[in-house]
């Protein structure tokens, strides 16, 4: 567990500063499955040789002799206490920047690739899809929106799931492992974990849809609505469970609005099915923290053998890192992750 390298470069300059005595011995390295850029956060002791941490200078940062983060700094912060607090970000953060784009039919391999060259960012194709995406508009949106709107239609036409990562400084499109035929780390009670959190929630479920079209040519509104209560069903219920949701949760509705004369009752009736699958399910995340290891990051997995979940019917799934922060230190180095069941 030791600091091996954390240099900072301007890029107007090949000089360099090698900062291992100056940064402050607790920083943090964010990493977020849902089109984020990482982040690392570290605090640095001012000294009187002319340095001065400025924004768009690049950060090289290695531990235990392994690459782990290269990226820009974004913010300083200078205190009264002579410290510069500083922000920076991977080059996923170029992935923000705003185009309009007319795609036509193309992979998500194609349209990743367009969008790295256009922000000007070094990348690499781990898994690449074959799937041939439609034509569409990307009218002044990020690329982060374009590839999770992309990501998202591959993975519904395919189930296949793909997500993309930096990489010291090369993003990566990699696909999602959601099974695998060799050993995996098992993180548990008794193994590297230290604690959890296990939250289930309803918040954003609903078990009632509404789609309403205001129609011009009808002169007035048409609703098709889709239920999961079972004296008045249109859909099943997606719970595996034979009870309605409606009886166990109460009614949940909400309303989609369409501005389309040429959308027919069957159309609405199928898009208000569409959108209850989606809705009408309990969502529900795990939090682990665990000893520090350089194994978790984003898309890795491993097996969560916690005794007391098995108690409410979870037992020993595997599972999948969604979001993942490295607390660094040489006292006390922790990882932080939220995982998907």
């Amino acid at each position: 567990m030791t600091l091996t390298k954390f240099e900072i470069h301007s890029r107007k300059s090949e000089n360099y500063w090698d900062v291992r005595k100056l940064v402050k011995d607790d920083f943090t390295l964010k990493t977020d499955g849902n089109f984020a850029a990482g982040e690392l956060d570290f605090d640095l002791f001012e000294v009187n040789e002319g340095f001065v941490p400025s924004n768009g200078d690049e950060v090289r940062f290695e531990w235990d002799n392994q690459k782990i983060f290269f990226g820009h700094i974004f913010k300083v912060n200078y205190t009264s206490d002579e410290v510069f607090s500083c922000v920076a970000y991977d080059n996923m953060r170029y992935l923000k920047n705003q185009d309009s784009l007319v795609w036509p039919v193309s992979t998500l391999t194609q349209r990743f690739t367009t969008m790295c060259k256009s922000a000007g960012i070094p990348y690499r194709i781990v898994k690449g899809s074959n799937y041939k995406l439609p034509a569409k508009v990307s009218d002044g949106v990020s690329f982060f929106s374009m590839l999770q709107e992309d990501i998202e239609s591959v993975y519904t036409a395919t189930k296949e799931r793909y997500f993309i990562r930096d990489n010291f400084g090369i993003v990566e499109l990699c696909a999602m492992l959601l099974q695998t035929s060799g050993e995996v780390l098992i993180v548990g009670d008794k193994s590297i974990a230290t604690s959890w959190e296990y939250d289930r929630s309803i918040d954003d479920a609903a078990n009632v849809v509404k789609v309403v079209k205001n129609s011009k040519k009808d002169a007035g509104k048409t609703t098709a609505t889709a239920s999961d209560d079972p004296n008045n069903t249109v859909i099943t219920s997606q719970s595996a469970s034979s009870s309605s949701t409606i009886s166990r949760w109460g009614k949940l509705q909400i309303v989609e609005k369409v501005n389309d004369d040429k959308m027919n009752s069957a159309q609405m009736k199928s898009q208000a099915q569409s959108l209850l699958k989606q809705h009408n399910i309990q969502e529900s995340s795990m939090k682990v923290t665990a000893i520090g290891s350089l194994y978790f990051k984003v898309g890795s997995i491993f097996v969560l053998k916690v005794a007391s979940l098995g108690d409410i019917g979870i037992k020993q799934p595997i599972v999948t890192v969604q979001t993942c922060t490295q607390n660094f230190s040489s006292k006390n180095w922790t990882t932080d992750m939220e995982v998907s069941l």
